[in-house]
């Protein structure tokens, strides 16, 4: 059965008796919940502090998030473009890499779920998959099921984004699936699914770095390294004269 067809199957019959239970729509930063607030560095690359940060150095990964994770819907060759093209004069950017445990990239797409797929899916730092680690680990959000059981757990979803710009919704990876030529693997933060879906369906996508980028100045620093710079000269010109 295709991914996204079989998450909304399991999802169906529970959510008819618990939709009050859902996670909130308009997530924001949420203190205390997660360890974003001490793991995600805010990283200013357009040396214009008034308007926030554009990306998070996550120092548990050791990537660095862009901060809009709202691109619009598209297909993985697209999604994939996007990514890798330079951001704020940077290059080096990719989608999130999903961690496969199985050799053949088969996976467990029941309620509970398997290592790499499904509810639940691994989120540590030595094994799980980007999107996984941030949306679990770093965030702080549940998955649509209490891990390991078929019970719903009261307010999944994407909570918390820890001010990123991101919605609730499917993100492509730049995994593909070893099962499906034509698949590649995504993850869910409506419900904290991760799974495969065909490259022609139109999710969304957030970039990501490895490493760390150097902040960029403002532009008032600018202005006033080149004043100091100026002075410098003056007063060697003023000496040799």
């Amino acid at each position: 059965m295709h991914t996204l067809m079989m998450k909304k199957f399991l999802k169906t019959g529970a959510m008819l008796v618990v939709l009050t239970l859902a996670g909130a729509a308009n997530a924001t930063g949420v203190s205390g919940q997660g360890t974003w607030e001490t793991t995600l560095l805010a990283r200013d690359l357009d040396g214009n502090l008034a308007n926030g940060p554009e990306a998070f150095y996550d120092t548990a990964l050791n990537v660095t998030w862009l901060r809009n994770a709202s691109a619009n819907g598209m297909a993985w060759s697209a999604a994939k473009a996007w990514a890798e093209q330079d951001h704020f004069g940077l290059s080096g950017w990719r989608l999130p890499t999903t961690h496969v445990t199985t050799a053949d990239g088969s996976c467990d797409f029941s309620a509970t779920g398997g290592t790499s797929c499904g509810y639940n899916p691994d989120s540590s730092v030595a094994t799980g998959s980007e999107m996984s680690h941030l949306f679990f680990q770093s965030l702080g959000n549940k998955s649509f099921y209490v891990p390991g059981t078929t019970n719903v757990q009261a307010g999944y979803g994407l909570t918390n984004t820890g001010n990123f710009r991101m919605q609730s919704a499917d993100y492509w990876s730049s995994t593909e699936s070893a099962l499906y030529s034509g698949s590649a693997w995504f993850f869910g933060t409506p419900d904290g699914f991760q799974g495969y879906s065909d490259k022609s369906e139109t999710l969304y996508a957030l970039a990501v770095r490895s490493g760390d980028v150097a902040a960029v100045p403002e532009q008032q620093t600018w202005s006033l390294l080149l004043i100091g710079l100026t002075c410098l000269l003056l007063v060697r010109r003023w000496r040799a004269s």
